[in-house]
């Protein structure tokens, strides 16, 4: 079991430059051979990409950067771009951005994350100067696991750190990100349900959850047989195909994960023919979903990206660095100064 006090966080916290050395060295065995960031020998990432769900291996078991103190140093500093945090007991069945306790600061919630009940989500961490070289690899790493189909399918690659309390519940809930997450610290069970089941996630449900609703799918008792259960280790890591419903309950220890996520280019068209088709929807139509009507499809997508051109000139976001795939002869991935719309657009 690992349970961190509020002295011991605060004695131990490392100083920045000796986390950096400390990262920096584990970077250099990576590169050696000493410490393979992610092998694949049965070639299951190629095979299973975005299409089931599958266990692997990876090397981040006892990573510094996992740390509680280290986290906490991380969450403080100014390169963190967002973070969402939930304090009090839940249950399968609630929605994100429930607290069933009263509302602690971020900070506080990292440092007593063993005692308050509580999930932490950093995210973007891969464009932190300490943790971007290890995570970056990682974005890097899967996409060249993977193969082609997928180096041309992401648009931009995302990481975010998942911190939470001993036996706390990540509620029933799917995402529009095509996801690889990867256990360092603790243990958990994961529950992965077919992402191709559409009577657990309908057509109306992914417009909804398009529209902006991310509580648009409901958790079944009943069905719970039906999922993939993994008894999630440190060192070990699942791929949770795009909408795939899943949750999370974990053990009697205190957990930390790294998810990393992809927008894909095919997610990104269905994602806006949906929008279309509320739109539609409002204006008395009844829209066929996508993948029915290939030419209705083109017209809906044509529309679609001529009214995103026009919203994001009139309205541009603050640019972040996002991670972006190189071709395969150019290595690894790179930043970009560009918000995760325009990475969408070329």
């Amino acid at each position: 079991m690992v349970r961190m006090s509020k002295v011991e966080v605060s004695v131990v916290s490392l100083p920045l430059e000796e986390l950096e050395e400390r990262v920096s060295a584990s970077g250099a065995a990576a590169q050696d051979g000493d410490m393979p960031v992610l092998t694949d020998p049965d070639g299951q990432f190629a095979r299973n990409y975005n299409r089931r769900n599958f266990l692997f291996r990876h090397e981040l078991k006892d990573h510094p950067l996992f740390e509680l103190p280290n986290l906490i140093a991380l969450a403080k500093r100014p390169s963190r771009v967002e973070a969402y945090w939930s304090n009090g007991m839940i249950e399968p069945t609630d929605s994100w951005g429930t607290d069933r306790a009263p509302r602690l600061t971020l900070i506080e919630t990292i440092a007593n994350i063993g005692e308050n009940n509580s999930l932490v989500i950093l995210k973007q961490v891969a464009q932190d100067p300490v943790y971007g070289p290890v995570l970056q690899d990682f974005l890097a790493s899967v996409v060249a696991l993977s193969g082609e189909q997928m180096r041309q399918d992401v648009v931009v690659g995302e990481t975010s750190i998942l911190i939470s309390s001993p036996n706390r519940l990540t509620p029933y809930h799917m995402d529009d990100d095509c996801n690889f997450l990867m256990q360092a610290v603790g243990n958990k069970t994961l529950w992965v349900y077919d992402h191709n089941d559409r009577t657990l996630v309908s057509h109306e449900e992914r417009e909804q959850y398009h529209m902006g609703n991310l509580n648009s799918i409901v958790y079944q008792e009943s069905r719970k047989c039906e999922a993939t259960a993994y008894e999630l280790h440190a060192g070990y890591g699942v791929h949770i195909p795009v909408f795939a419903p899943h949750w999370v309950r974990n053990h009697d220890n205190i957990s930390v994960a790294l998810s990393v996520n992809y927008q894909l280019r095919p997610m990104l068209a269905e994602k806006r023919i949906y929008r279309m088709n509320s739109l539609l929807r409002k204006l008395g139509a009844a829209p066929t979903p996508p993948g029915f009507s290939p030419w209705r499809d083109r017209l809906k997508l044509a529309a679609a990206n001529g009214l995103y051109a026009a919203y994001h000139l009139l309205r541009r976001k603050r640019a972040h660095p996002v991670w972006t795939p190189r071709p395969e002869s150019q290595g690894h991935g790179k930043r970009a100064g560009r918000s995760r719309d325009e990475a969408s657009r070329g």
